[in-house]
């Protein structure tokens, strides 16, 4: 991803909000309004994320958040609206690029580099977003399908 051009703050990223995505999520996946405003909101603290890491490696999606996952290909069917949020809050359109299962698997025997990977998202998570999100993400497993 491109490095963004212009970087809204967290507290004006998680402002935002967007019925049609909360509806079709509920719809698709059998969850209350409710749940699904809460996934929404973790999936805009992962796009700002992804936004800060811009031009390192990047983020990465784990069984741990697969939730947000889902929030994210939902709100892509909305792909002008996405388009714009994208534009507004970073100034660059956040591409969701899916791994590779060649590159998974590739990852997977390489317990040393997928260490490291895992530990920097971690640091990243803690650094940008904090402890709480670093625990309700990955301690806690609130975002697992």
């Amino acid at each position: 991803m491109t490095a963004p051009t212009h970087l809204a703050t967290l507290d004006e990223i998680l402002a935002y909000q967007h019925p049609g995505t909360i509806r079709r999520y509920c719809k698709e996946n059998r969850v209350t309004s409710q749940e699904a405003e809460v996934v929404f909101r973790e999936l805009l603290k992962f796009l700002y994320l992804s936004a800060r890491a811009a031009g390192e490696e990047g983020c990465a999606f784990t069984a741990e958040i697969e939730k947000l996952d889902w929030m994210w290909h939902t709100f892509l069917m909305f792909t002008r609206d996405y388009a714009e949020f994208c534009d507004r809050q970073f100034g660059v359109f956040i591409d969701h690029l899916p791994a590779e299962e060649e590159d998974a698997v590739e990852a997977v025997t390489d317990e040393a580099g997928l260490r490291a990977v895992v530990e920097r998202q971690f640091a990243l998570v803690y650094d940008v977003l904090g402890e709480d999100t670093l625990v309700a993400w990955y301690d806690e497993c609130r975002f697992a399908v």
